[in-house]
């Protein structure tokens, strides 16, 4: 993120319509299955979007196209966190080492003496959310749909069946808060706060809010 200047519009809006261009039928990769909803989403959607601190907007594809946000939801909750109760006090109970593993690792768990994680895989992200003010699963609910909805510039709202189909299919993620819970490392109740990581993974955003 910088708090610099863009180039001038029509270099900003020529470099996205190079890449665009250059990379819109590349055709590698597969979408994620491992929850069924999102096994179902369309694979082809791309769209770039470039937002400057004057609000000058250049996007291109489809960058107004809606999906839900996942994993990209931990930055901005571990932004709100460091606002709320201070970036050293989230340092200490959240950790900040690259786990070496996968991002939703029940061993890297174990092998970290401190038991912190980071706030980029499931385990930290999952404390992260349990450390958001509130002190119920919907105060803290609602604590970041306004908060990431601030973010974006608009409502957001929740994909209800995005949300259903991980709610199902996330008993990893609640094992992962209940260890952390036997090492002190949750901060509110386990089940209840993997319920609300989920919810925020559910939110719906584009492009174009992302970049915002």
């Amino acid at each position: 993120v910088s708090t610099g200047q863009l180039p001038a519009a029509d270099q900003v809006r020529a470099c996205l319509e190079q890449a665009y261009g250059r990379y819109r039928t590349l055709d590698e990769g597969t979408v994620a299955d491992y929850i069924p909803a999102l096994a179902r989403m369309p694979r082809h959607h791309f769209g770039l979007c470039v937002v400057g601190v004057d609000g000058a907007v250049f996007a291109v594809g489809d960058a107004e196209v809606e999906f839900s946000i996942q994993s990209i939801s931990k930055p901005f909750v571990f932004a709100l966190v460091c606002h709320a109760i201070g970036d050293e006090a989230a340092r200490q109970k959240l950790g900040v080492n690259n786990t070496g593993l996968p991002f939703n690792s029940v061993m890297a768990i174990e092998l970290n003496r401190q038991r912190t994680m980071n706030p980029m895989v499931n385990a930290g992200a999952i404390a992260t959310t349990s450390l958001i003010p509130g002190d119920s699963a919907d105060a803290k609910w609602d604590y970041i749909v306004e908060g990431l909805s601030r973010f974006a510039g608009r409502p957001l709202a929740l994909d209800a069946e995005v949300y259903a189909s991980e709610a199902a299919h996330n008993q990893r993620n609640q094992g992962i808060a209940r260890l952390l819970e036997s090492y002190d490392r949750m901060y509110f109740d386990p089940l209840l706060a993997t319920d609300v990581y989920t919810r925020q993974c559910s939110l719906k955003v584009t492009v174009k809010d992302l970049a915002v």
